[in-house]
């Protein structure tokens, strides 16, 4: 049987962060451990490296993720895009569509052994304006998704989680997140939403949605996530 080098799907949406169509990051390390699958159907037999593909959500949107390492770096931006990493020190291989058939013979069986994760829990992503808990542009509609999602399922828990960019202080985010998640679970409360269901916690600078170097001013960190269950 013959076998690939580590093959990785790249889901366009982590579970906290469902909606958002960010960029997002992915650096590659060369001493990540491979796992190995079997070869597709009409790949080269010389094909090495690792490979990237990005999958769409259910409702066929799939933000954008760039593969970076050593070498420079590629961006995934349409569903069934992938790229290949086949020398650390060399950049990706320029992206290229695979289609259904060549994703359903790659990731066949692992698709089907994806657990129905939708009745469970659904996600949102608040942003925030620079140092501030004030929402930023767009962060008005999410909340209106969010209360109509929380009506119609009626959640027994309900978890915010606050986040910040790296511009400040460690103490001075930590403090920053908590005050934008609790601004978020009192707008809550005040439309209705019972107190008892909702779930506070915050990372500060800890958990970025895009790595930066400190003192970088990221607006997709500067965010509070809404995990509805």
């Amino acid at each position: 049987m013959k076998l690939w080098p580590r093959v990785q799907i790249l889901w366009p949406l982590l579970f906290l962060l469902a909606g958002c169509s960010g960029n997002r990051d992915l650096k590659v390390s060369p001493s990540a451990p491979h796992a190995k699958v079997e070869q597709a159907q009409g790949e080269a037999e010389s094909s090495k490296g690792d490979l990237f593909v990005l999958l769409p959500e259910p409702n066929g949107e799939a933000g954008s993720i760039r593969v970076a390492n050593a070498g420079g770096s590629q961006i995934l931006d349409k569903p069934g895009d992938m790229t290949r990493v086949e020398d650390f020190n060399r950049p990706p291989i320029a992206p290229r569509l695979l289609d259904e058939k060549g994703v359903a013979s790659i990731f066949g069986d692992a698709l089907l052994a994806q657990p129905d994760l939708s009745p469970r829990f659904v996600s949102f992503t608040l942003w925030f304006e620079s140092d501030r808990t004030k929402f930023a542009n767009g962060s008005k509609e999410t909340l209106s998704e969010i209360l109509t999602t929380v009506e119609i399922r009626k959640p027994k828990e309900i978890h915010i989680v606050g986040h910040t960019d790296r511009v400040g202080t460690d103490s001075h985010n930590l403090k920053l997140s908590s005050r934008r998640a609790n601004f978020v679970r009192d707008f809550l409360t005040s439309k209705g939403v019972k107190s008892s269901v909702l779930f506070v916690s915050f990372q500060g600078e800890s958990r970025p949605f895009v790595y930066t170097e400190d003192e970088v001013a990221e607006p997709l960190n500067r965010r509070v996530e809404v995990m509805i269950r």
